[in-house]
């Protein structure tokens, strides 16, 4: 796997070599045709779904027939040497492509891509030449991906992962080389879509894990960031490269999957760290008094370090703030070893490294609009640090620094990160995509503090990261990831998974129209993600803070009552609450007229992020109207009931069949959904078809809420998050016509594909025709809940019904639905639509009554 990207001075890959293991050499055939020439069906994917199409049904079928030993020799034969031969053409010979070497006695034939990317610039080179014919091969490239992908994204039993791996991986790289060799990137409207882009989705989250897990020294929680962040092929590659030396993953043992343990102040017990374990230097202490009289003036508290000759001895000295002091606000990790939570006090070693590491910042980016000419001209540079600026006896005065934090970060000359594994890196010797990858994945990047920490300077260009020697500037950083993108084929899956961290500080404060404005709440739920926080009440706080919302409520509130606070401070301000926050799952607030509110952001489901515009439309406000209580919003929806059940049959429930926990919805025109409940615990068990018709049937008016327009329910089958709702009692308010309603769960539906919605609708047909024979008639004479089920003459009725649903199942008219849907005609299909039949038949589904627009109002609690 030469083409995948190595940390700088790795010899070699990580990866085991690929045999070579196909019968025979590519034909040189067209790459869409491959399968008709072997004598199977050509496979087609379902064009039902825009992006990430997988293949339709038949498709499917065809490749589970084939025996998993010729699978794989298939595969690589069409989606490695045929793809290669599709996208070079004449460039192509399979002898770059196979090398041979000696396995001991044995000589042994294996895949090769060390020529690929010089293959793919002459490629690149001789395309270009003809810029009209450029956006014909990016759409025909685009077409060969798209069924690349489909094929790769099935799990197929007992396959090789390494083998699909090294597909992908290829599949992504060439990919990227027609994108720009074609000069078409992702955000060009309308192709932006064309080649796909999450190729991590054909590779199982075990094997990622045991990538990671195998060639890295990665703590556990650490690896489920990099799984759900870093999909790239490309990405995992390189991240798996760079921590495999790292230091021993003993010190990570006592972590899990959701948070790291390792150097955690709060379970180790240790906060305040000297620079050396053996060192023994004293605490050095800043007068809290000092600090109050500063920050009841209005200005920030700053330190000046002053260090004897002699190196024994260090001061310190209380600053206040004028316009025109320039000053470093460090932005640390507390477990790191800078933190005191009783004091505010530092080790005098501490203190001697940060005066170092202060006095070697280039001076000149202290101030961007001006350039020193005489060194001694360099303005004196103080120090915030939160450990000894903040207060933390006198309540009364950590609440006014807290409610300076914005301005502390805002107006620093410079904000230096400092985070211990960054720090135990030298930049020599170091690629900068490495030292770019460390930042992504450091624990600074993990902690909700240090969000806005970083977002404020960074807009100005003020935030550097420290390695060992040297700090390093973010932005210029970024701009680094940026230009490997466009360029280095190689590389664009490491540049845009580490953009894409980079982007949730770089980016949060976008839109802002004002200096002293706050950001978007859809930039704050991006950022918040793969975060944490030690203090739960302090989320509210950065929270509020990044909004630009006066902390003085919060902070004058019970911590368990702060999120409360919040939640009703933005409902009634003038920005609103973004409505999408309705569909986030989480454990929400107890609280009346909150109870749609999540109780804390960091504990929305990662897997489930949902991006969230931020037009007016999309804005909802705290019901103000004393008769009702909840957020106003407008939303889609449809109202919903249980289908008529049959009469006579038992309450056991119906034989295992697929799709036991997706309910099956009917609209009025004859298209069928699945619709399911979304947990946000995922231990926890998803209703049955019994327990949820139950549910519907308890309540009064159920309806489901979704994001949508003035038509009626979406017929895209990608799927859709709804809300499902009951009317409440209270009385709508007539002036705005607000129908209030409460959250009974969350749910997600789709459209059915085209063949599926066509065995749905056979099996209803036939399921009306089963309800009117003579045996189901028959069976209705013993009532709605038979009590006597052992009566011969009633087990005479039952296995009448059941011979005929099976009778129907195989029926002419079920065996032309399941050859018009592209499905097998044989005992499983039948088996398949007779199970559907089954449930339609038993009254297992629900119907759409009634449909609302996407400007009807309700008040959601």
């Amino acid at each position: 796997m030469e083409h995948l990207p190595k940390r700088a001075g790795q010899a070699k890959s990580i990866f085991p070599v690929i045999s070579y293991i196909c019968q025979n050499k590519y034909d040189k055939g067209p790459f869409l045709d491959y399968p008709q020439r072997l004598g199977l069906p050509n496979l087609e994917i379902d064009g039902t779904f825009r992006l990430d199409p997988p293949l339709s049904s038949a498709s499917r079928q065809v490749l589970a027939a084939v025996p998993p030993a010729e699978l794989e020799p298939f595969l690589q034969n069409w989606l490695f040497f045929g793809l290669l031969n599709e996208v070079l053409g004449d460039l192509y010979r399979h002898e770059d492509f196979v090398t041979t070497f000696l396995d001991g006695e044995n000589e042994k034939t294996i895949v090769t891509t060390a020529d690929l990317l010089s293959r793919l610039e002459e490629w690149e080179a001789k395309i270009t030449q003809d810029q009209g014919s450029l956006i014909a091969v990016y759409r025909h490239i685009a077409k060969c991906l798209i069924l690349t992908r489909a094929c790769l994204v099935i799990e197929y039993p007992a396959f090789d992962n390494d083998l699909k791996f090294h597909l992908a991986s290829v599949a992504e790289l060439l990919g990227y080389a027609a994108s720009k060799a074609c000069n078409v990137a992702w955000t060009d409207d309308p192709r932006r879509s064309l080649i796909p882009r999450d190729w991590g989705g054909t590779i199982s989250e075990q094997f990622r894990k045991s990538v990671l897990l195998g060639q890295s020294n990665c703590c556990p929680s650490q690896i489920t960031m990099l799984i759900q962040a870093f999909g790239s092929p490309q990405a995992l590659a390189f991240v798996a490269s760079c921590f495999r030396e790292d230091a021993n993953q003993s010190h990570h043992a006592s972590c899990d999957e959701n948070k790291c343990q390792a150097g955690d102040s709060v379970t180790s017990g240790q906060v305040t760290r000297h620079v050396n374990d053996s060192c023994g230097c004293e605490f050095l202490r800043v007068d809290e008094n000092l600090l109050a009289d500063c920050l009841k003036k209005g200005c920030l508290p700053l330190l000046r370090l002053k260090e004897e000759t002699n190196f024994n001895t260090i001061s310190i000295e209380v600053v206040a703030s004028t316009d025109s002091t320039s000053y470093v606000a460090l932005s640390h990790v507390w477990a790191d070893g800078l933190g005191n939570p009783t004091a505010t006090a530092l080790p005098r070693c501490q203190l001697s490294r940060l005066k170092a590491l202060i006095d070697n910042l280039d001076l000149e980016y202290l101030d961007m609009s001006t350039v020193l000419d005489h060194p001694e001209d360099a303005p004196e540079i103080l120090l915030w640090c939160d450990t000894l600026c903040c207060p933390v006896v006198s309540r009364e005065a950590q609440s006014m620094a807290l409610r300076q934090m914005y301005r502390t970060y805002d107006e620093a000359s410079v904000v230096l990160v400092l985070d211990r594994s960054l720090i135990s890196h030298r930049v020599g010797g170091m690629s900068v995509d490495e030292a770019c990858l460390r930042i992504a994945t450091s624990r600074w990047m993990t902690r909700l503090w240090t969000l806005q920490e970083g977002a404020l300077p960074a807009r100005k260009n003020k935030l550097w990261f420290q390695f060992t020697k040297t700090a390093l500037p973010g932005v210029t950083l970024y701009n680094h990831l940026v230009k490997v993108s466009q360029t280095d084929i190689r590389r664009r899956g490491v540049a845009d998974s580490v953009m894409g961290r980079f982007h949730t500080f770089l980016t949060l404060f976008d839109g802002q129209s004002s200096k002293n404005q706050g950001a978007q709440m859809k930039n704050i739920m991006r950022g918040l993600l793969y975060r944490s926080v030690t203090i739960p009440s302090d989320e509210p706080l950065i929270i509020a803070t990044l909004l630009a919302l006066e902390l003085t409520p919060i902070l004058a509130s019970e911590p368990a009552e702060r999120m409360n606070i919040l939640w009703r401070i933005i409902g009634t301000s003038p920005s609103g609450i973004n409505k999408h926050i309705l569909f986030h799952t989480g454990p929400k607030i107890l609280e009346h007229g909150l109870r749609w509110a999540p109780r804390s952001l960091l504990s929305i489901d990662h897997h489930r992020f949902i991006p969230i515009p931020d037009g007016q439309e999309d804005r909802g406000f705290l019901a103000t109207d004393c008769s009702a209580k909840g957020l106003v919003v407008e939303l889609a929806g449809f109202r919903i009931s249980i289908a008529k059940p049959a009469k006579g049959l038992p309450k056991s429930k119906p034989r295992d069949d697929i799709d036991r926990h997706r309910f099956l919805l009917k609209d009025c025109q004859g298209r069928w959904y699945f619709l399911s409940h979304r947990l946000w615990n995922t231990s926890d068990r998803p209703p049955a078809l019994e327990e949820m018709c139950a549910d519907v049937s308890g309540f009064s008016s159920p309806w489901i809420l979704y994001r949508g327009s003035s038509s009626p329910v979406p017929e895209s089958t990608k799927g859709h998050l709804g809300l499902f709702v009951e009317e409440a009692n209270e009385q709508q308010s007539q002036s705005n016509k607000v129908t209030c309603v409460k959250i009974k769960s969350q749910v997600d539906f789709c459209h059915l594909p085209t063949e599926m919605n066509q065995i749905c609708q056979a099996a209803y047909y036939l399921a009306q025709e089963l309800a009117s024979s003579a045996a189901a008639r028959r069976l209705e004479d013993f009532g709605t809940d038979p009590t006597d089920l052992d009566d011969p003459v009633y087990q005479e009725a039952f296995q009448s019904v059941c011979l005929d649903l099976q009778r129907l199942s195989r029926s002419p008219y079920a065996m032309d639905a399941l050859a018009a849907s592209g499905n097998s005609v044989d005992e499983w299909g039948s088996t398949r639509i007779g199970e559907y039949m089954e449930r339609i038949y038993r009254g297992t589904y629900m119907q759409i009554e009634e449909y609302a627009p996407g400007n009807t109002k309700w008040c959601v609690d």
